[in-house]
């Protein structure tokens, strides 16, 4: 690495100060937690082994599920029956929570040929875990104001992904570190940050402003820019030798924490200071869920790429997206591609800072449903107006498939009516190949998709997952019923042109989170088909 010409700023002692991993353990939920916590897992192991092995005709009262390759039958209580596979269940199943849990995990280990029972059950169990802690520590009452909304929906997501066997898991978290940086637990912290000489940076701006507040900045020296830092991610890369040698050098400066505090968002790693115009998506080197969150150069690709390609959308009534204005991080030719993606940094738009607006992100709205004002089906044609058809426009006329999932859709009400729906987190956009604005992104962009694999991930995220979430919640808490506002959707969509597709379908994609997590590919996961309640059938 080239020496920078002049004194370089000496490294805070003890390299860098990051907290510290271990230390004080949280105390022990209540029993009626861990029961509860138990109770959610099964029923997502079992919603999710329902629909990933073709069983969608499920009804009220006893279900019997028998294990072919085992020979094993699990027994549970139907008490909510859901066309779209959000079933709920009874407390009580046969056998308790962990011979359930051993007898369905051997049973895809007979199937798949995977050796992975021991590790997947190590990690419901750490899901598990957390969970308890969770909803131990309870579910809190907003505050007042617009922001105090905001962050109430977002740290009020206690169970997690529906259809997914280890919503909840952290592996990297110590008890003590849950205390600090779990949104569920009303986390919040003052960032750290570091300086990295300006000629080992790369930055990619794909819109105006500043992304660290003035009073950081000012703590900066001349040929250095600021590189926030979550504090536990500090404390890891304290032992990475490729970090000591750069602090060695010169290259990178601890500046400690610094500005005013941020709290975690639904996400974890994603944080946000209320007031400041930009919240900063964090490289965390921690399995949450699938997989390692840090952020590799593709993945920045692809979302400065679909910001470029976002902005230039038609206008929408009550839909927007928060936009990506760039990214930060050091030079891989200088640095290897892990530490590059251990320290890169996604700065988001944060429209909401000044607008008195209180998005709420779906998933916790979900989780909490406040009360409905009016008939659920109007509500519902609102909600579809400003959500779905807008979704479905962008990828009709200009092929952006938005990965508009429940943790990454923001809704706005008005005295409980939906007025504006916003997408976020554009990593996860996919644009059809053969559609998307060339002009603005490059032929070999990572965004770009074939057009096939582009709609499939919108019809999963934006009615798999999304919409039939919400039709699952407003039909249980308003007694509206789901197969009643499935029905109102469909005719609220019929004649629609960019809505055609999607009714002619006769099934939609899911992703088949258990049976990809038991055969190691979270990442990459299989899909399985589910009939579409969407679908008018003769």
């Amino acid at each position: 690495m080239a020496e920078q010409a002049g004194a370089r700023p000496a490294a805070a002692p003890g390299l860098l100060g990051g907290s510290e991993h271990a230390g004080e353990h949280g105390t022990s939920p209540e029993p009626a937690a861990v029961v509860a916590a138990e109770h959610a897992a099964r029923t997502r192991l079992l919603n999710a082994y329902l629909r990933e092995t073709g069983v969608h005709d499920v009804a009220p009262g006893e279900l019997l599920v028998r294990l072919p390759a085992t020979g094993r039958t699990l027994r549970a209580e139907v008490r909510h029956r859901s066309p779209c596979g959000h079933h709920r269940y009874a407390e009580h199943t046969t056998p308790g929570h962990a011979e359930f849990v051993a007898a369905l995990l051997a049973e895809l280990e007979a199937t798949t040929g995977c050796a992975g029972a021991a590790e997947l059950a190590a990690q419901i169990g750490n899901s598990v875990s957390r969970t308890a802690r969770y909803l131990g520590h309870g579910r809190r009452q907003p505050g007042t104001g617009a922001h105090a909304l905001t962050r109430h929906a977002e740290q009020n997501v206690l169970l997690g992904h529906p259809f997914h066997p280890t919503p909840k898991s952290a592996e990297g978290f110590t008890d003590a570190d849950l205390g600090r940086y779990s949104p569920e637990l009303g986390a919040e912290f003052v960032p750290y940050y570091l300086a990295v000489a300006s000629e080992v940076v790369v930055d990619v701006r794909v819109a105006p402003g500043g992304w660290v507040p003035d009073e950081v900045a000012a703590q900066v020296p001349p040929g250095y820019e600021a590189l926030p830092v979550h504090p536990w991610q500090a404390g890891y890369l304290r032992g990475l030798p490729e970090v000591t040698a750069l602090i060695e050098q010169g290259a990178l400066v601890p500046l400690g924490p610094l500005g005013r505090p941020v709290y975690p968002t639904s996400s974890v790693r994603t944080v946000c200071d209320p007031e400041f115009p930009v919240s900063w998506k964090l490289p965390l080197h921690v399995r949450i869920t699938n997989f390692v969150r840090n952020n590799p150069l593709e993945h920045l690709r692809r979302a400065a790429d679909a910001s470029l390609l976002a902005a230039r959308l038609p206008a929408l009534d009550g839909f927007g997206v928060v936009l990506e204005s760039g990214y930060r991080t050091l030079d891989p030719r200088v640095v290897s591609d892990g530490l590059a993606a251990d320290l890169a940094v996604l700065f988001r738009r944060n429209p909401f800072a000044r607008n008195g607006q209180a998005p709420r992100v779906l998933a916790g709205w979900l989780e909490d449903p406040p009360r409905i004002e009016g008939p659920a089906e109007e509500w519902l044609r609102r909600y579809l107006d400003v959500s779905l058809l807008p979704l479905l426009s962008a990828f009709a006329s200009d092929g952006v498939s938005f990965e508009a999932h429940v943790q990454n859709s923001l809704l706005c009400t008005q005295d409980g009516r939906p007025t504006g729906f916003w997408v976020r987190d554009l990593e996860g956009v996919s644009a059809s190949r053969t559609r998307a604005r060339h002009e603005l992104v490059a032929p070999d962009s990572p965004v770009l998709y074939d057009e096939d694999e582009a709609w499939l991930r919108l019809r999963y995220h934006a009615v798999t997952n999304q919409l039939g979430h919400v039709v699952h919640v407003l039909g249980l808490h308003t007694g509206a019923g789901e197969d009643r506002l499935w029905r109102v959707a469909r005719e609220h969509l019929t004649g629609r042109p960019e809505a055609g597709d999607l009714l002619a379908c006769p099934t939609l994609p899911a992703k088949a989170n258990l049976f990809s997590r038991f055969t190691g590919r979270g990442e990459r996961p299989h899909y399985v088909d589910v009939p579409n309640p969407l679908r008018e059938l003769p």
